[in-house]
């Protein structure tokens, strides 16, 4: 018995190892980089305690139980000695787990009002728009930019979310929750970011073949470079041609046009066909998403410009 307990107990301990060895611990969320995914920690971390001392206390008085009223040689069809209730013990386990679920509810709903809203009101409002395949951001002044969100250093933010064809899920874990993108529906979080550097999201719905393919950089930067860099993108439009190729139709067609789940396109005469190209982005066509219809005539541009630079007609160019 001992020796099976020993075991068992060992290999738990390496199970255990193995996921504390995992990226972040293997146990808690990423470190927090705004007041609302701190206040989601918080909550995690106080269920994780509770659930975990129950757990402990449970499998160690089974085990005491165990080894306690065990058989000792006694014959199978003996009856062992018996144990009456006892009263005091019995409220205590009937009061006790309704006095911690009342503090666990208590401390949630207490936290729960910090994980959507800054404190401060929201200085910088940034549209998200979720697409088949990729996440469109457009800034106060229209600046546009793919798959890639700046966003000031400890300045509050309110992000506006919605969906452009199916349900999407907007999530960057180190900077707050899920929130839905919605066809027709617009949810919002508001929020400081309190940490510099860049943070991986990713889209939390199912939304279609290439779901996978819809991550999402958030990088924090100084709040003077952040002003730079919109004023910046809304003056210029170079980037933002190779951004959108890369982000919406490198997911489908490949970096180099070759075709991937999408038709191979570099050598194809469309893509220097602005009335068609414009029509195929705005409607779609078979099993092709209308990725482009909410785009204005600016980013449209752009990437005709870029596409014709990098794809000449005839072949395939560098770049």
């Amino acid at each position: 018995m001992r020796r099976s307990l020993v075991l068992g107990v060992a290999l738990l301990a390496l199970v255990l190892a193995g996921a504390a060895a995992a990226g972040n611990g293997g146990v808690a969320p990423p470190d927090s980089a705004s007041p609302n995914a701190q206040s989601i920690r918080d909550i995690y971390w106080l269920i994780l305690g509770v659930t975990g001392g129950i757990f402990v206390l449970v499998e160690c008085t089974l085990i005491l139980f165990v080894i306690r009223y065990r058989s000792r040689g006694r014959p199978r069809e003996v009856e062992g000695s018996q144990v009456r209730g006892h009263t005091n013990l019995e409220l205590a386990w009937t009061a006790g787990p309704v006095l911690i679920l009342a503090v666990i509810a208590g401390f949630v709903f207490y936290k729960v009002s910090g994980t959507h809203g800054a404190r401060a009101a929201a200085v910088e409002q940034i549209r998200i728009e979720g697409h088949q395949y990729y996440w469109q951001f457009i800034y106060r002044n229209r600046a546009i930019a793919i798959d890639h969100l700046r966003l000031p250093y400890n300045r509050a933010v309110r992000l506006e979310i919605t969906g452009e064809d199916v349900n999407h899920s907007w999530w960057v874990p180190a900077l707050g929750g899920k929130i839905d993108a919605i066809p027709g529906k617009q949810n919002h979080i508001s929020f400081r970011a309190t940490k510099l550097g860049t943070f991986r999201g990713q889209c939390a719905e199912f939304c279609g073949i290439q779901h996978a393919a819809m991550m999402a950089q958030v990088e924090v930067l100084p709040q003077n470079e952040y002003d730079a860099w919109v004023q910046e993108r809304r003056s210029s439009t170079v980037d933002l041609g190779k951004e959108t190729f890369v982000g919406v139709c490198a997911k489908c067609h490949g970096l180099a046009a070759q075709g991937d789940i999408g038709p191979p396109i570099a050598q194809s005469p469309l893509l220097s066909d602005r009335t068609g190209l414009t029509r195929l982005l705005r409607q779609g066509v078979g099993t092709m998403p209308a990725v482009g219809k909410t785009w204005n005539e600016a980013q449209l541009s752009a990437l005709m410009e870029y596409l014709q630079k990098r794809f000449k007609q005839g072949g395939a160019s560098g770049g």
